[in-house]
């Protein structure tokens, strides 16, 4: 298992928040909690967050001998990965970004040459890329944004499933790296069947082990 890896031996376990009060009852309402609680954070925290995510994650795949790293195009209050992009590239790394496709029911990765190579997706906020799609097996670290995490390494997004049905396709010794602020590592709920857990955690305070 990724968690496994010799390379992730050591690492702090990331610490999970109290549960809060009053309690969301579903995982909407979660969502909103989550969202909210990410756009509060003013624009010198998301830098340095994003700050620390490119040196964490530089850091890593380095460490794990990455030659294909997925990242994503933030959206909303998600951490910008552009900082991150520059360190890989710079570093020889290559680069592959999410596509949905056409039909909406799920998504592939494509190799890119950071994010000035994506395109607008039409009647979408989305930044795609463009080409074929890259065959999961060849991603060595995913670096996902997730709205929260629980300390068990289950992830929680915006509910479309792209990520749910995505992860299964790795190979076995791929790396996953929830990206989320430290106030959303908690154990939202309900946990179902179809969510995916990932291996780490990489807030502001930096990189933790999940699981």
């Amino acid at each position: 298992m990724a968690a496994e890896h010799a390379a992730l031996r050591g690492l702090p376990h990331v610490t999970e928040q109290p549960l809060p009060e009053p309690l969301p009852q579903d995982k909407r309402a979660w969502r909103a909690r989550a969202d909210a609680i990410a756009r509060a954070r003013g624009v010198p925290q998301r830098k340095t967050h994003a700050q620390v995510l490119a040196h964490e994650m530089a850091e890593l795949a380095a460490t794990l001998g990455a030659r294909v790293v997925g990242l994503y195009s933030p959206i909303g209050a998600e951490i910008d990965t552009r900082d991150l992009a520059n360190a890989l590239l710079v570093a020889g790394v290559q680069l592959a970004y999410p596509r949905v496709r056409p039909n909406g029911e799920a998504m592939d990765f494509v190799l890119a040459d950071g994010p000035a190579a994506l395109q607008p997706r039409p009647r979408s906020r989305l930044m795609e890329p463009v080409g074929p799609a890259l065959p999961p097996e060849l991603l060595d670290l995913l670096v996902i944004p997730a709205l929260a995490v629980r300390g068990d390494g289950a992830r929680l997004g915006h509910g479309g499933g792209y990520f749910d049905r995505y992860l299964p396709t790795l190979r076995p010794g791929a790396v996953t790296v929830a990206v989320c602020p430290a106030a959303c590592v908690v154990a939202w709920q309900p946990l179902e069947p179809h969510d995916q857990k990932l291996a780490l955690a990489c807030t502001e305070a930096g990189l933790a082990a999940l699981g």
